[in-house]
């Protein structure tokens, strides 16, 4: 379960604050299918009739050499920090913190402290061993790398919008089976998590995201 919280117990010997992710089940769902419908536009700017944005974006295209079929990767290396894209998931790593990856149906991030991958993964069982961070180092790197990777997509969707332009975002948004967070929020939501912004609420939780989110009868009425 996410929502570990604190024990309460203060002092250097045993404090766990901020040992845990925290995340309300509301906000859990809620990254969860933006995670989905994140995914999913990253597929179709692949398949860009004007071009592969991903590559465009300076990402590296690494297909599997093998006869069986495996996800292919597409990777940047910038600077410091390693990103990797799947149709399962994401990688998203940074040198002397670590790493996160990132399911695609669990808004769950596990850990290691591996900051780069090597060019050979293209399923999740090539991975390293991943799991919940340990102690208060592990946690602090944790959480400074769960926030950057969700600042990280923030400004790849601004890039797309004035790369592509609105409209195609709106076109893939459109053409995903289950399309929930508006096409010209998905930069501020992901900056909305990144910021912990439902933490500082001032009205219910629901209410908050429901700025990102697509009318009812517009999700409703998808395919």
């Amino acid at each position: 379960m996410i929502t570990a919280r604190s024990s309460g117990r203060k002092g250097p010997a045993g404090n766990r604050s901020g040992q845990g992710w925290c995340l309300p089940r509301t906000v859990q769902n809620f990254g969860l299918k933006l995670t989905a419908q994140q995914l999913w536009c990253w597929g179709q700017d692949i398949e860009r009739r004007d071009g592969n944005l991903l590559m465009q974006y300076g990402m590296t295209q690494q297909r599997y050499a093998g006869r069986d079929e495996r996800s292919t990767c597409y990777r940047l290396d910038d600077g410091q920090t390693v990103v990797c894209l799947w149709g399962f998931g994401l990688f998203f790593g940074q040198q002397d913190v670590g790493g996160l990856y990132l399911g695609r149906f669990d808004f769950c991030p596990q850990w290691t402290d591996t900051a780069a991958l090597s060019q050979a993964v293209h399923r999740s069982a090539d991975l390293p061993t991943l799991g919940r961070p340990r102690g208060r180092q592990q946690w602090e790197s944790a959480h400074r790398l769960w926030r950057n990777l969700q600042l990280w997509i923030a400004d790849y969707e601004l890039w797309v919008r004035g790369e592509a332009g609105a409209v195609w975002r709106q076109a893939c948004v459109k053409s995903w089976m289950r399309p929930f967070v508006r096409c010209g929020q998905m930069a501020a939501a992901w900056r909305f998590l990144a910021r912990r912004g439902w933490q500082q609420r001032d009205q219910r939780l629901s209410q908050t995201l429901g700025r990102y989110m697509l009318p009812a009868a517009e999700r409703r009425s998808a395919h």
